[in-house]
This record gives structure tokens, C-alpha cells and sequence, in this order.
């Protein structure tokens, strides 16, 4: 037995119009029937059949089929059709459907093209002619899919159509005894409503309810889409703004920490100044306490000359030059020398001196302290 192969390259045909009718149908059990008639998807239906004499009346409802009785045509069938509806109130209710019987219309299965499809009712009438005895003028016709034919790119289609005299008579007919269908549809198997064959100039005026609702709900769905798309950037808006506050206020406080920051800086480099000129600016005071205890006995100055941490003695000693070494082991004193040569006092046989020595802050020196 061979393999079926599955065909991924069939066309696949959705017709939404379709189902959404189905889904109308499914759900219209849960809208009240008053509400169904006036918004046109009411699913009880009055079905007329006509003879000569009179109409058949058929009740279609959620619980199926009734039948309504007979009904002539004259003022005796008048009078049972008003108390029928008096007695049955929700009748008011129903859509009334003309079924035309086969007499009184003609079916015909066709063939066409495809692409018909998308045009089928206006590629009928186009085609009347052709397809029928009749031009499009003569008749009434309807025509509704019934299969698609993949391999001959063809559709199949039922065409019913009944002829203008006939049913503009049948027509002016009941209306003159009060019955006034809302829709024509050809007596058989296919589905009520299937065909439409009322002529335009006998179609009851269109209620205006359905499409009121529909642009009432088509306003409402673009307000909601509007607030949807507006919503967010209202609320961006808001965000922004927000966060815009928020940025003002770290700028605030970042200006003001910056400020603090520079402050710091400013006291931080002033202590270090300080801390600097502390360390390297001697003290006068303990210059010369120093220099009083490196002198040894017998010694004494003249002359000092202090400028630019530069200090100049004059003065005499029995050693000058045993000064030199003094002083330059002193933690206040460094790179001491001699400015002038020693010279020997003849009156107190003292040796005259003139000593320079760079002065630094003793407190902070790398030289051991040796005085004590």
C-alpha cells in the first residue's frame, strides 16, 4: 500500500465571514430575543411557503420547528394571523423568510474558475446569460459556495434564482394581505438564510441599531487604542518630569558637596602649608638657646647676623677652631664654616672668629640631639 504524502503546498482557504457567523449563531442564545430583533441577529424565524390560495406558516426557534397552520389569503386568514400574534406574542419577534419552492425558483449547480470566488455573486450575474436561459435583468439570483476543486482550480457553486415577474407579484400579493418578509430563500437543503433574493424595493427599511452600535463600539476601541497610546507617554511625561526634579536636586547637592570638597582642599593644602613651614622655618628662640649650650666656656659672641636662614657670629674663643665642629653637630646647624681668617687678639690672647652656619628647624632634624 502506498504512502499517503502529506501535500504542504494546498492553498488553505479561511473564511472569516463565515465564522464569524457561526460564532454569532453560537453565542445569540445568550442575548435576550428583544434585543437579537433589534440588533438584526434574532435566531427565531417565521417561515412562509406560498400556494395559490394562501402561505404555510413554520416557527423556527431554539426548540426547532413548529408549525403555524394555513393561512389564506383574504380577510378571514388576516384575522387568524392577528390572533396568532396576539396569542403568541414573541412571533412579533422573529424574522419572517419567504421560501420559495421549487415552482417558483430555480437551482443549478455550476462550476466556475477560482478566482470567481472572491466575486461570486457579480461573476453570476455577469455570466446570467450564459450559464442560464435568462439575461441578469429577468431574475432574482443568488449563488453560495459549495466546494473548492484544488486539482481543476475550480469552485463549486449553487446557483438559485427565481424571475423578476414572479416574484415581484408573490410580493405586492402578500403585502396587500400584511405579510412583508424580511428575507427570500429558496426552499431545500442548504441552510436558512443561505440565499437572498429580495428585491431592494421590497426589503424592509434597514435597522439602524446594528450599525449605531457598531460605530458606538468602533469609537469606543479607537478612544481605548488613543488612551492606550497616549497613556504611556503621558505617564513617560510625568516620569521625566520626575526624574528631571530628582537631577535638579543631586545637582543641588552635588554643587554643594563640591563645594565642600574644594573647601577641604583649600584647608588641607593650608595645614600642609603650615605643617611645611613649621618643619623647615626655624625657630629663632631655640636658635639661640642652642647656640648658647653648644658654645663652650670661655667663649663669647659680639655679633650676630641672622637673613634667610644664613647666621653670621663674630666673637672670640680660645679655640676657634674647635667651634667649627661644635656647631656643626648641632641638629640646628648645618655646612658651618669660616667667613674670615682666625686673628689673635694681642690683648686677651683670644683668637677672633667670624663663623657662618645655615640654620634649620632643630625640632625636626635627622641629626641625634647632643645637648642636653
Amino acid at each position: 500500500m502506498a504512502a499517503r504524502m502529506l501535500k504542504l503546498d494546498t492553498p488553505i482557504h479561511l473564511d472569516a465571514a463565515k465564522f464569524f457567523r457561526w460564532w454569532q449563531d453560537e453565542l445569540s442564545f445568550l442575548v435576550p430575543a428583544r434585543l437579537r430583533k433589534l440588533l438584526g441577529t434574532t435566531s427565531e424565524y417565521l417561515m412562509l411557503t406560498k400556494d395559490e390560495d394562501g402561505v404555510s406558516a413554520v416557527y423556527r426557534g431554539d426548540e426547532g420547528d413548529h408549525a403555524l397552520g394555513y393561512f389564506t389569503l383574504d380577510d378571514s386568514g388576516s384575522q387568524k394571523r392577528d390572533r396568532l400574534l396576539e396569542h403568541t406574542p414573541e412571533l412579533a419577534e422573529a424574522k419572517i423568510v419567504l421560501r420559495l419552492t421549487p415552482d417558483q425558483s430555480l437551482r443549478k449547480t455550476l462550476k466556475l474558475p477560482s478566482a470567481a470566488e472572491e466575486n461570486l455573486n457579480q461573476v453570476v450575474a455577469f455570466e446570467m446569460d450564459r450559464l442560464t436561459p435568462f439575461k441578469s435583468e429577468q431574475v432574482y439570483s443568488s449563488a453560495r459556495l459549495l466546494e473548492r476543486l484544488p486539482a481543476s482550480r475550480q469552485i463549486k457553486v449553487e446557483l438559485v434564482l427565481a424571475p423578476r415577474s414572479k416574484l415581484d407579484a408573490l410580493l405586492e400579493e402578500l403585502a396587500v394581505w400584511g405579510w412583508r418578509p424580511d428575507l427570500v430563500d429558496a426552499a431545500g437543503d442548504s441552510p436558512l438564510g443561505a440565499y437572498d433574493l429580495m428585491p431592494e424595493q421590497y426589503r424592509p427599511p434597514r435597522n439602524p441599531w446594528p450599525n449605531r452600535i457598531n460605530w458606538t463600539l468602533a469609537a469606543l476601541i479607537v478612544s481605548l487604542l488613543v488612551t492606550l497610546g497616549i497613556l504611556p507617554i503621558w505617564a513617560n511625561k510625568s516620569l521625566v518630569s520626575e526624574l528631571e526634579l530628582e537631577v535638579k536636586k543631586v545637582s543641588k547637592v552635588a554643587k554643594e558637596v563640591e563645594s565642600l570638597r574644594q573647601e577641604l582642599e583649600t584647608l588641607v593644602h593650608q595645614t600642609r602649608f603650615l605643617q611645611q613651614k613649621k618643619r623647615t622655618e626655624p625657630a629663632l628662640i631655640d636658635m639661640l638657646r642652642e647656640l648658647t649650650d653648644v658654645m663652650p666656656d670661655h667663649t663669647w659672641l659680639n655679633g650676630l647676623q641672622y637673613r634667610d636662614h644664613r647666621l653670621v657670629m663674630q666673637g672670640q674663643s680660645p679655640s676657634a677652631s674647635a667651634l667649627i665642629g661644635l656647631i656643626e653637630a648641632s641638629p640646628f646647624f648645618q655646612n658651618t664654616s669660616f667667613v674670615s681668617p682666625v686673628t689673635k687678639d694681642m690683648a686677651s690672647g683670644l683668637e677672633r672668629f667670624q663663623i657662618a652656619s645655615e640654620v634649620v628647624n632643630g625640632r625636626f632634624s635627622e641629626k641625634p640631639t647632643t645637648s642636653e
